[in-house]
């Protein structure tokens, strides 16, 4: 076999990043992972934040980095024994996490698809990606266990995925990089020297954090927080994915009604056609869904739009345009007043008749910035080491402040969403509710 030359990406963020095993290198270039390319890592935040228009494959890469370096710097310092290859897989694991994401990512989860991204990821390499693998005797099976943690040693799970990971460790700093907000800066490199391998009583490995790293961490945290309400959560943001996410119900709608009133391409009939199986979980983990599903991506649900946009239908039409043309509903706080509540939809009604349900539209996002550690909970807690580190706390107790355990309370924030001419009609009764709230968002 030809001896392999590490190859080199530029990272906006890293800076050089190097490939050290031709599996990873095969793994990137192959076609479900290539397609990442083409579905932005933060669906519809760019119409909002201009310079959010960065890929799934760049966050892809980087997860992948965190994990080496972690990893590496494990064996380097002798932290934890463990074989070659299962380093490799774990790798492999943090390349592909979001290999199972679909058109604008968290906007359509269980829209397109009634199963998770997560789980398609895991098929994904299962049924398709599997001949990569075997090609450098690796078993595709230990890198799907890693990723959905039935892997024996759990510390290889917690790295990819829990409340400290190498998947949010980079989007923080990513999604920040590009949308130009500063919440998600935080000092990632003392985190990945002070994350350590810790062994619990039961004999295995779990992460935690040298106490060195307690400070680094708690400012992820923060940066986490303020990262979802600024930008994740951002009202408009969210007008843009309800308002997606309705455009998808009409087309079915009107597909149930009359197959041939509705334009599709070819590529997306799959996704309007009844399973024959009536368990959907069994449907959509087969080689002939999976492969169709990592056909599509943002661009062909764009070119779908365009079509549907001079749709018969006038409410499929109106959405359509509104989407593409950047005409999102207007998103305020619900008043909480039933009676006020009551004439904004007689206000919506007026306009838009027997058709009003279409565009009144309601979203309540909602944000847990710490889960803390409860035994027997599925949630991983985040441990800073005691000194000597032959046992842990968790950091909500370990912090000098109860800063942490104030983020631990889950936050909601109910929205109502109608167009910008009704809003323009009924703004006064919100003024008058809650004369002190800006109108400007």
């Amino acid at each position: 076999m030809k001896k392999y030359k590490e190859k080199v990406l530029r990272d906006p963020i890293y800076g050089d990043i190097s490939i050290h095993h031709p599996l990873l290198t095969e793994l990137i270039d192959s076609p479900p992972f290539q397609r990442l390319r083409r579905i932005r890592q933060l669906g519809m935040c760019f119409s909002v934040f201009h310079g959010a228009e960065h890929s799934r494959f760049q966050h892809a890469v980087g997860a992948m980095w965190l994990m080496h370096r972690i990893l590496k710097n494990w064996h380097d310092n002798k932290l934890l024994k463990t074989k070659a290859e299962i380093i490799l897989a774990a790798e492999a694991a943090a390349l592909l996490h979001d290999i199972g994401h679909g058109p604008f990512s968290h906007a359509l989860e269980h829209t397109f698809s009634q199963v998770d991204h997560e789980t398609l990821g895991q098929n994904i390499v299962r049924l398709i990606l599997a001949p990569v693998f075997n090609k450098y005797g690796i078993d595709p099976e230990i890198t799907v266990s890693v990723m959905n943690g039935s892997y024996p040693e759990p510390i290889y799970h917690e790295l990819l995925s829990s409340q400290l990971d190498v998947d949010r460790m980079d989007y923080l700093r990513r999604d920040s990089l590009f949308t130009g907000a500063k919440y998600g800066v935080y000092d990632i490199d003392r985190i990945i020297y002070t994350i350590k391998p810790f062994r619990e009583p039961d004999g295995r490995y779990c992460c935690a954090v040298d106490r060195k790293g307690c400070e680094a961490v708690e400012g992820y945290i923060f940066c986490r927080y303020f990262m979802h309400w600024q930008v994740y959560l951002h009202r408009t943001v969210r007008s843009y994915e309800t308002l997606l996410r309705k455009i998808l119900e009409r087309s079915h709608e009107l597909y149930r009604r009359d197959p041939d009133s509705l334009e599709i391409p070819a590529n997306l009939k799959f996704l309007f056609a009844e399973p024959e199986s009536k368990n959907i979980s069994v449907q959509e983990s087969s080689a002939e869904f999976l492969h169709s599903y990592i056909q599509i991506d943002d661009f062909d649900f764009y070119h779908t739009l365009k079509l549907w946009m001079n749709n018969s239908d006038p409410v499929l039409s109106d959405l359509a345009e509104r989407f593409l043309n950047r005409r999102p509903f207007k998103a305020f706080d619900d008043p909480g007043s039933e009676s006020v509540k009551h004439q904004i939809i007689n206000c919506v009604k007026k306009q838009k008749g027997e058709l009003w349900q279409w565009y009144y539209l309601t979203d309540t996002p909602q944000n847990l910035g710490y889960t803390p550690y409860q035994p027997g909970k599925t949630a991983s807690p985040i441990r800073i080491l005691n000194n000597p580190p032959n046992d842990w706390k968790e950091i909500s107790q370990a912090g000098r402040t109860k800063a942490i355990e104030a983020l631990s309370e889950p936050i909601s924030r109910p929205l109502i969403m109608i167009p910008h001419s009704c809003y323009y009609k009924i703004e006064h009764l919100l003024k008058k509710e809650r004369p002190y709230q800006s109108s400007i968002f």
